[in-house]
C-alpha cells in the first residue's frame, strides 16, 4: 500500500521520516518500530503512540509482523528538575513525550533536532551535578543557536540590498539544512518599490534545487515610472547572466505602435537588478503592456554554461516573437504593465492617440495607392510611346508629339517624386509611418521607372549600338515590372487586411 509520506517516527533518540505505513512497516519488520513508538505528522498538535492513530494501525493490520518487536522506552525531549532524595537534583521522566519549538519564530509545526537524555536513576550527588552540569552545557549552545538564528532572521529583513548579498549563501544553507526555518529569513533583501505578490515570486524562484527544477522570477520597480528596471531571482548558480527582452503589445502602447528593447542582468547569490530601462535618446519607453522574455544570456561566463548543461532547460509554451533568439535555455515570459498605472488618464490618452493613428493610415492607404497607380500608369504611356517613336526609323510628326508630351510630363512629375522620396530615409519610414515597409517598395519602384526612362530618353536623343540596348533596356524593362507587381499586390493586401480588435489597421507584411 503506498500512502502519502507524511509520518515521522521517534526512534532511539531522534525522529526519522517522513515514512508512508509501507514503510513504516518495514522498519517494524527489523524491530525498529514497535506499536508504542511515538509518530507524528503535519497538522497534529503532539506526538502519539502508533496505536493511537486510527489511519497506521488499519494500513499496518493488513500486513502480518513475523518478528515481534520488545517495548521501547518513552523517548524524553524535556528535562524536568526536582530535588532528589540526598538534596541533589534527579531527572524524572515524563508519563507522555512534550514536543519543544527550536523559536517562538517558527510557525509550521515540524519536528525539530533536539538532543534526547535519557531518564536514569539517580546515583547519588555525584551524578546528580554531573546531569546538572550537561543540561546548563546544552542550554547555553541552544541559546547561542537561537540568538544567532534570530540576529541572521532580523537581517535578512532588514539590510540593504549589498549586505543581504553577503548573508544569502548562509541563508541558503540553513534552509537546505532546517527548511522550518523558511518562515522566519528572506532570501531577498527588503526592496520597496516592488509589488507584494511579485516580492514573494523573487523568494520562491530562489529556494530549492536546480537539478530538481530551475526556476525563475522577475519583478519591475515601481519608484519612478518613467525610469523602470527589473529584479530577477533564480536557483541557478551565481554570476548567471540573462539577457531580458521587452515587446511592446502595440494596440497598448502609448504614442507608439511597436516597441522593443533588451538589456541584461548578473545574479549574485541567486538576485540580480537591471540598469534603468530607456529607449534610444535616453526617454523613457513607451507607457503599456510588455511581454517580458528572460533567457539565458549569450554573453555567458563559461563555467556557469558548463554548471548550467547539468539542469534540465526549460522552455515556455509561447511563440516566441523575432526578437528573441530562437535557441534559447530556461526561457521564461512575463506580461507586464511598464510605465505607471493603467488608470483612465492612460485609458483617454490611448484612445486619442488611437484616433490619429487611424486617421494617419487611412491617408497613407489612399497616398499608397494613388503612388502605385501613378506609376502603373506613367509606366504604360512612356513605354507605349516609346515604342512608337522608335518602331520606324523615321517617325510620323503626331508620333513624335507624343513623345516629346510623354518625356515633360515625366520630367515634371520625376521632379516632385524625386523631392519627396529623398525624405524617406530609413529611420523616418520606421517612426513616422504605419505602412513604412510599404513606402519603401513605392521609392523602389520609382527607383527602377527613373531608370528604365533613362534610358530610353537616352537611345531616342542619341541612338547608339542597337544590340547592347536591347540588353540594357530588357533588363531594365524586367526590373521595373517586377517593382510595380510587387507595390500593386502589396498595396491591395493592406486594403483588405482585417483591423485589430481595438479598430487599428495591421500591417499586412510589415
Amino acid at each position: 500500500m503506498e500512502l502519502q509520506k507524511k509520518w515521522f517516527v521517534y526512534m532511539d533518540d531522534h525522529h526519522e521520516g517522513p515514512f508512508s505505513p509501507d514503510e513504516i512497516f518495514k522498519q517494524q519488520q527489523t524491530g525498529k518500530v514497535s506499536a508504542d513508538s511515538y509518530v507524528w505528522c503535519e497538522g497534529m498538535p503532539d506526538w502519539v503512540m502508533l496505536e493511537q492513530v486510527a489511519e497506521l494501525k488499519s494500513a499496518l493490520a493488513q500486513f502480518k509482523d513475523p518478528v515481534p518487536s520488545a517495548p521501547k522506552p518513552q523517548p524524553t525531549i524535556n528535562l524536568n528538575l526536582n530535588p532528589g532524595p540526598a538534596g541533589g537534583v534527579a531527572a524524572t521522566p515524563q508519563p507522555s513525550m512534550t514536543k519543544t519549538q527550536s523559536t517562538a519564530a517558527v510557525s509550521q509545526h515540524t519536528p525539530s533536532m533536539t538532543e534526547t537524555i535519557a531518564p536514569a536513576p539517580a546515583s547519588g550527588r555525584q551524578t546528580s551535578k554531573a546531569r546538572s552540569a550537561l543540561t546548563m552545557i546544552l542550554g547555553g549552545i541552544v541559546t547561542i543557536l537561537l540568538v544567532g538564528i534570530a540576529a541572521l532572521a532580523v537581517l535578512s529583513r532588514t539590510t540593504t540590498e549589498e549586505t543581504h548579498s553577503l548573508i544569502r549563501p548562509t541563508l541558503v544553507k540553513i534552509l537546505d539544512i532546517v527548511p522550518a526555518l523558511q518562515p522566519i529569513f528572506k532570501l531577498t533583501p527588503k526592496i520597496p518599490d516592488i509589488k507584494a505578490d511579485d516580492s514573494v515570486d523573487l523568494e520562491v524562484a530562489m529556494m530549492g534545487a536546480p537539478e530538481v527544477g530551475v526556476k525563475l522570477a522577475i519583478a519591475v520597480s515601481q519608484g519612478d515610472p518613467n525610469r523602470p528596471y527589473f529584479y530577477v531571482a533564480t536557483n541557478l548558480p551565481d554570476k548567471t547572466k540573462f539577457d531580458i527582452y521587452l515587446v511592446g503589445n502595440g494596440e497598448t502602447l502609448l504614442n507608439r505602435l511597436a516597441f522593443s528593447t533588451q538589456t541584461t542582468v548578473m545574479t549574485k547569490f541567486g538576485l540580480g537588478k537591471s540598469d534603468v530601462i530607456l529607449a534610444v535618446g535616453g526617454q523613457p519607453i513607451p507607457k503599456g503592456e510588455y511581454d517580458v522574455y528572460v533567457v539565458e544570456s549569450t554573453d555567458q561566463d563559461e563555467s556557469v554554461r558548463a554548471a548550467m548543461n547539468d539542469f534540465q532547460p526549460t522552455r515556455a509554451a509561447v511563440k516566441t516573437p523575432s526578437e528573441v533568439p530562437a535557441q534559447t535555455k530556461y526561457l521564461f515570459v512575463k506580461k507586464m504593465f511598464i510605465g505607471g498605472e493603467r488608470d483612465e488618464n492612460y485609458l483617454t490618452r490611448l484612445k486619442s492617440f488611437h484616433e490619429k493613428v487611424k486617421s494617419s493610415t487611412d491617408r497613407e492607404v489612399q497616398e499608397l495607392k494613388q503612388y502605385s497607380d501613378t506609376l502603373s500608369i506613367q509606366f504604360a504611356s512612356f513605354t507605349g510611346d516609346f515604342r512608337r517613336v522608335t518602331a520606324s526609323k523615321k517617325p510620323t510628326a503626331q508620333v513624335k508629339g507624343l513623345w516629346d508630351k510623354s518625356v515633360s510630363t515625366w520630367q515634371q512629375l520625376n521632379g516632385q517624386l524625386d523631392q519627396t522620396v529623398q525624405t524617406w530615409t530609413k529611420e523616418t519610414l520606421q517612426n513616422e509611418f504605419f505602412y513604412g515597409k510599404t513606402y519603401e517598395l513605392v521609392k523602389n519602384a520609382y527607383e527602377a521607372v527613373k531608370k528604365l526612362f533613362a534610358i530610353e530618353i537616352q537611345f531616342v536623343t542619341q541612338p547608339s549600338d542597337k544590340a547592347a540596348f536591347e540588353i540594357q533596356h530588357g533588363k531594365a524593362l524586367s526590373e521595373t515590372r517586377d517593382s510595380l507587381e510587387i507595390l500593386k499586390t502589396k498595396v491591395d493586401q493592406i486594403l483588405k487586411a482585417p483591423k485589430t480588435p481595438s479598430g487599428l489597421p495591421t500591417r499586412e507584411g510589415q
